[in-house]
């Protein structure tokens, strides 16, 4: 029976009480205002009608507008749209009751109209200061932002379905059409459950863009408990949220008593202090079911439904968890709510004791369930093509910035494509995860990284970049291991046996030891069974620059990643495989060698590193160049020869290392027009390389030999040629088996280019010595022309080339130093020495071949004969040309330089202090050592008053550096048993019978 009659609401007499004082008070101020504007109006009487109108309306567009701004017009609208008629009574009452009492208050109006009339202007002029002061500050014209250098995604959920990059809108859609069906009933609860990142948030927006489109009779309430955690009662707070966003859709003035009661409900008793007494204040007998029912009374009054979401559930811990589903059910009683709550089940679950209550617990609680899962094609299709879409951009960064970024966001996308996908789910599965994987590549500044010139593999730094996201403490880990030259535990080693490589002994641990995600993460980049090395011996120097699990030697590519990802550096595209790779293409593509080595990123003036390493990675893959590619490779090497350093750091400069790199093109290039030819390397088809040698058929004028020591070369061009001849012999094992067979085959079509190489040797390097010699003779010998004194004569700077000076650590960290002009005098010093002993050696030498190469002096100056002609044309040379010290007497000088540089100390000396002097056998440096012996009979008179001249004098080589003074008189003494020798020798000759 209660049911059917229920009792009547109590009066809402605040409510009426606080619209009778409004009413009251505004016909006063009307009233004041009226009075002070007449007496003002006396004042002005005669201002022109134009102005009082311009003045009026001025005051009056500037209240309309503050109302605008302050939203009283949607107030009203809300107001009008309540039909609550008794309120306005209660307003008209009160300025009823204002007419009423105004003649009790005749004395104060009486003061306010005597009062002087400029008050009105005054008040006036006040209240536009008022009412304008915050209109100017939110429409003055501001500071245009500084454009940001960095940008990043923020997570924050999407407002509208143009942003809807997973397509959610339809489900979203759905789902609020089926909660709008269901209708309001107590205690409905709607579960929407989804991991972390899947766009709970986000879902509930969309859905909440439905409920409010489809029918104005919703009002959509969002309470983020996880705002309000700290608070001791959400139940409150619950409440307090819900009035506020009630109040926003309707007017409901009687709402807001009926949730303060409950308030005071909730909270208890309250204490009071009053003149050190202490009150304690009780609420009113109301039970927490009658005030809800005043509440849901309310709601069905204005003919609302509200949907309360409950969002993050799954963020708070377990008590306050608790605390807001114990503040939701206690609001049951709202027959007019439905409840949506967002969490994670796995999350709320994830105690091991708490998990199965827990589950049971929400399975009790919520009425229906909403699961939400992202498919990785969703994810693929945003990384390949959504983000370019205008309307689906991520706002805060730039279009042209995530396009620098395609490469590794298609990367990504195959891995999320691939079968392996659903173990890259639990790292970058959601947008959320994606977003922070973009973030890091924003920070680390991979945009402005010209990723494509660099030698990264794409999947490898995904990985490690995944690794350092969500595994900080093992990222931390491999980089302690990896960096500062190290190799640790998770690079591949060199394997022993039937292994190439192999993984460390504590890999296997390592990868035990951790959560599936990251051990996967760590079997992706190191295991040699995943990346298929197990038992790959044909593992290219391609794979070997790129792949993070390399950390050896010259491929420190794991440190390199790593450095990227934690101090940005991106290494210099010359220190690269790519870099090269791309440079070769391009030869291949029919792009001229020398363009290549003039463009800006080879100067030599920056260092000759890049010559060098293009022409090593030149070399490996110069099978496949064609005919005209490798034309173009001799032609420019040759040409760039006098542009490389003679000198170094306990190394060969690259002048001289180039040689070798000439005769390996011509061994494996240097005939043929294509790599299919060449694999048919018959006798009739590697002569070409021959006639490349010495200018023969379409190579006539151009052979090597001649280009190497032309004139304009000068005597530098000929240590180029000897050493290009010494390099060639067979028996200095050079593995150029092609060059040597055609030497050997040039002097004998029918010869066998296998059986022993002392034979072999000394056939195949006949015809390259005497056409050397005959040049040499020609040049030199014929013309009386002292090559000693052109090595002394030649400037620095060609020793120098164009590039700078520069240790092996200097030109891996493309360091310049600063040029020392008294060490550069000291390295060309040397080399002088060294060029003198070379080239006298490589001609006068009468040996046979022994495992370090012939001498030209083994052969005779022409035929077959081996009895040694050019070296005793050599050695007349030397000794009545260059050494004569009637012709010249700086002749002495060389002389002396020469046995100066052929100093010996013993092998098992101090290596670090190793001690030098003369021998008979060492002296002579390959000149003949009757003929020194003689020849210092001859000249050693002079040669000694030359000591006096001397005594400041210095010999500088590679290996020692000794004044004249201090070496002259050990070097005179053997030169005198030299001299003994000669002499026995010849007399023991004469006393010979004549035949």
């Amino acid at each position: 029976m209660a049911a059917d009659n229920p009792a009547i609401k109590m009066p809402e007499l605040l409510v009426f009480a606080r619209l009778f004082i409004i009413g009251f008070l505004g016909a006063e101020v009307w009233r004041i205002a009226f009075i002070l504007g007449s007496n003002f109006a006396q004042m002005i009487s005669d201002l022109a009608l134009c102005a009082k109108v311009s003045g009026g309306i001025f005051g009056v567009l500037l209240c309309l507008i503050y109302a605008e701004e302050r939203g009283a017009f949607v107030t009203a609208k809300k107001l009008g749209s309540s039909f609550r008629l008794d309120l306005l009574v209660a307003i008209g009452i009160g300025i009823w009751a204002n007419e009423l009492i105004s003649p009790s208050l005749s004395k104060p109006h009486a003061s306010i109209k005597d009062a002087d009339a400029m008050w009105a202007p005054a008040i006036f002029i006040l209240l536009c200061a008022v009412l304008l002061s915050p209109i100017l500050q939110k429409y003055w014209p501001r500071r245009k932002p500084v454009a940001p250098q960095l940008y990043f995604i923020t997570d924050d959920e999407i407002e509208g379905e143009n942003q809807d990059v997973f397509a959610s809108k339809d489900q979203a859609w759905l789902f609020a059409d089926t909660v709008l069906a269901s209708g309001a009933h107590p205690g409905l609860v709607i579960g929407v459950d989804g991991p972390w990142g899947v766009g709970k948030t986000s879902f509930m927006n969309l859905a909440q863009r439905r409920w409010e489109q489809a029918n104005d009779k919703v009002i959509v309430c969002r309470f983020e408990p996880l705002r309000y955690a700290s608070e001791p009662d959400l139940a409150d707070r619950l409440i307090r949220d819900l009035s506020a966003t009630i109040q926003e859709k309707v007017y409901a003035p009687e709402f807001r008593p009926a949730v303060s009661r409950y308030s005071r409900l909730i909270k208890g008793k309250a204490d009071v202090s009053f003149l050190g007494f202490k009150l304690s204040l009780e609420p009113s007998q109301e039970t927490v079911d009658e005030l809800l029912d005043d509440i849901d009374e309310v709601l069905k009054r204005i003919g609302r439904r509200v949907i309360i979401v409950i969002d993050d559930l799954d963020r708070l811990d377990a008590k306050t968890t608790n605390n807001v589903l114990f503040a939701t059910r206690r609001t049951f009683r709202l027959s007019q709510a439905t409840y949506v709550l967002c969490y994670d089940t796995e999350v709320l679950a994830e105690g091991k004791d708490e998990g199965p209550r827990a589950r049971e617990f929400l399975e009790k609680f919520v009425t229906v369930k909403l699961s939400l899962f992202v498919d990785s094609s969703r994810i693929r299709d945003f990384l390949l093509r959504d983000w370019q879409r205008a309307e689906k951009h991520l706002v805060s960064v730039p279009a042209e910035t995530m396009f620098k970024l395609r490469a590794l966001l298609s990367e990504l996308a195959d891995i999320l494509d691939s079968s392996k996908a659903s173990s890259y789910f639990p790292l970058v599965g959601d947008l959320r995860k994606v977003k922070r994987f973009i973030n890091a590549m924003l920070l680390m500044q991979l945009e402005n990284s010209d990723l494509g010139r660099t030698d990264f593999n794409h999947r490898d730094l995904i990985n490690l970049m995944l690794l350092h996201l969500n595994y900080p403490g093992l990222f931390r880990q491999i980089y302690a291991e990896e960096t500062e030259g190290r190799s640790g535990s998770f690079s591949i080693q060199r394997g022993t046996g039937n292994q190439r490589f192999q993984n460390s002994e504590q890999f296997a641990e390592i990868v035990k030891a951790q959560p599936a995600p990251a051990a996967f993460l760590l079997e992706q980049l190191f295991s040699i069974t995943e990346l298929s090395f197990l038992g790959n011996f044909n593992v290219t120097d391609s794979i070997q620059a790129s792949r993070a699990c390399f950390n050896q030697g010259q491929f420190r590519n794991l440190e390199n990643y790593l450095k990227l990802i934690v101090r940005f550096a991106t290494p210099m595209p010359e220190r690269t495989y790519v870099f090269y790779q791309n440079a070769i293409d391009q030869v291949k593509k029919g792009e001229t060698v020398t363009s290549i080595l003039t463009s800006s990123s080879f100067q030599l003036e920056k260092g000759d590193r890049t010559h060098s390493e293009f022409w090593k990675f030149i070399t490996n893959q110069i099978y496949d160049l064609p005919r005209n590619a490798v034309d173009d490779l001799i032609d420019t090497l040759v040409k760039h020869l006098p542009q490389y350093t003679m000198l170094g750091y306990g190394d060969r400069g690259l002048r001289k290392s180039s040689i070798f790199t000439l005769l390996w093109i011509l061994n494996h290039a240097g005939w043929g027009d294509t790599s299919a030819q060449r694999r048919s390397n018959t006798a009739e088809k590697i002569r070409e390389i021959t006639w490349r040698i010495f200018g023969e058929h379409q190579y006539a004028d151009r052979g090597l030999i001649y280009r190497l020591a032309h004139p304009d070369r000068g005597i530098l061009g000929w240590d180029d040629l000897m050493i290009f001849r010494l390099q060639s012999c067979m028996d200095r094992q050079g593995q150029l088996f092609n060059l040597n067979s055609a030497l050997i085959l040039d002097q004998d079509a029918n010869a066998s280019t296998t059986g022993a190489v002392f034979n072999l040797t000394k056939l195949s390097m006949r015809r390259m010595s005497q056409e050397i010699f005959a040049l040499f003779k020609r040049t030199y010998i014929d013309t009386a022309r002292n090559f000693h004194s052109e090595i002394d004569n030649v400037p620095e700077k060609d020793f120098l080339g164009r590039a700078p000076l520069q240790t092996q650590s200097q030109k891996e960290e493309g360091v310049i130093p600063e040029q020392d002009p008294e060490l550069i005098s000291q390295f060309v010093a040397a080399e002088r020495s060294n060029i003198k002993s070379f080239i006298t050696y490589q001609l006068t030498n009468a040996l046979p071949p022994t495992g370090s190469g012939i001498g030209c002096g083994f052969y005779d100056e022409t035929g077959d004969g081996e009895n040694h002609g050019i070296a005793e044309l050599m050695n007349d040379y030397m000794f009545e040309v260059c050494f004569n010290p009637t012709i010249c007497e700086k002749n002495a000088l060389h002389f002396l330089n020469h046995c100066l540089t052929h100093l010996s100390h013993p092998f098992f000396s101090n290596a670090d202090n190793p001690t030098y002097y003369a021998t008979k056998s060492e002296l002579p440096g390959g000149l003949n050592p009757t003929r020194m012996g003689l020849f210092w009979a001859e000249h050693s008179e002079l040669i000694r008053g030359l000591d006096l001249h001397l005594s400041d004098r210095r010999i500088i080589t590679a290996s020692y550096s000794f004044s004249y003074r201090e070496k002259s008189p050990e070097v005179f003494t053997v030169l005198d048993e030299l001299a003994s020798d000669a002499a026995a020798l010849d007399t023991s000759r004469a006393d010979l019978p004549n035949e």
